[in-house]
């Protein structure tokens, strides 16, 4: 409550004990605390977290507990990503066990999917909505033939990509257009000059 002290009679205005339990009281069932509090860390998807982001997921459709490998673990594999021999196992993958995401990785999610739910999917659009998703990434809309076309990626998509675009499959797929998908690590990728692909013994031959 706010001016409490305008509310106390007069006869216990000057009590300090009064006064004490009257402002110990005020703060404790003061709502407004509650009302700060349920505003920032639920209400405001940008600065929602854990039971607030929950809510906001569960009504856009999606969940925090994602099929897919947990993209902080180490595991066997070769350069330069993975671990050699005799140190660490293989990845279990993504099919037999959830990941928990990060406050930050549900909040993107919750993002995407809410804008996808209502996408007027043209090309224009998507490839709007694709710059959204992969923060200004070379990620396109292509349009390859009659009710045809097909999702091209220039980089490498990190495994919280790959939940958004085969997992969850949250990019648009208009009705009746038949949708491939292209990957394409341009700073692997051997090509020549002004392509912006990487040259002799650093990049390999794309394989289509």
């Amino acid at each position: 409550m706010e001016n409490i002290k305008d509310t106390i009679m007069s006869q216990y205005a000057h009590s300090p004990t009064i006064l004490a339990l009257i402002d110990g009281i005020n703060e404790v069932i003061d709502p407004q605390y509650f009302i700060d509090d349920f505003y920032e860390k639920v209400y405001r998807l940008s600065s929602a977290e854990g039971f607030g982001l929950d809510i906001w997921a569960d009504k856009v459709g999606v969940s925090r507990f994602a099929k897919t490998a947990d993209p902080n673990a180490k595991t066997f594999g070769f350069q330069p990503d993975y671990q050699p021999f005799n140190t660490y196992p293989f990845s279990d993958g993504g099919a037999f066990a959830s990941y928990r995401l990060t406050d930050a990785d549900l909040r993107k999610l919750i993002i995407i999917k809410a804008a996808s739910n209502i996408l007027y999917a043209t090309a224009w659009n998507i490839n709007k909505f694709l710059l959204m998703v992969f923060d200004g990434r070379k990620a396109y809309y292509d349009i390859i033939g009659h009710m045809s076309a097909e999702y091209v990626f220039e980089f490498a998509l990190t495994p919280f990509d790959r939940l958004i675009v085969y997992t969850l499959k949250m990019l648009p797929m208009p009705s009746g257009v038949g949708i491939s998908y292209k990957e394409i690590d341009v700073d692997r990728t051997f090509g020549f000059n002004g392509s912006e692909l990487s040259n002799f013994n650093n990049g390999v031959f794309y394989s289509g």
